[in-house]
């Protein structure tokens, strides 16, 4: 089986649809960083609810009671 560079791959398909690598043209940098924001602040929500989760599971965990001796 031949492994594939991907830069081959991604230079290929760049040509294939008539896309040039070196264009200025495309996401801006103030774009880039509103999505990231975005996701980060989507990740977090995440986290807190799977936080939030686990605790409330973690405390209907009963106590075992020790045995009267």
């Amino acid at each position: 089986m031949h492994i594939i560079d991907p830069r081959f791959l991604i230079a290929y398909c760049c040509a294939r649809l008539g896309i040039n690598s070196r264009d200025e043209r495309g996401l801006t940098t103030t774009e880039v960083a509103v999505i990231t924001f975005l996701l980060v602040g989507a990740a977090i929500v995440v986290l807190g609810i799977i936080y939030t989760a686990a605790k409330n599971n973690a405390d209907s965990i009963p106590t075992p009671e020790q045995p009267a001796g």
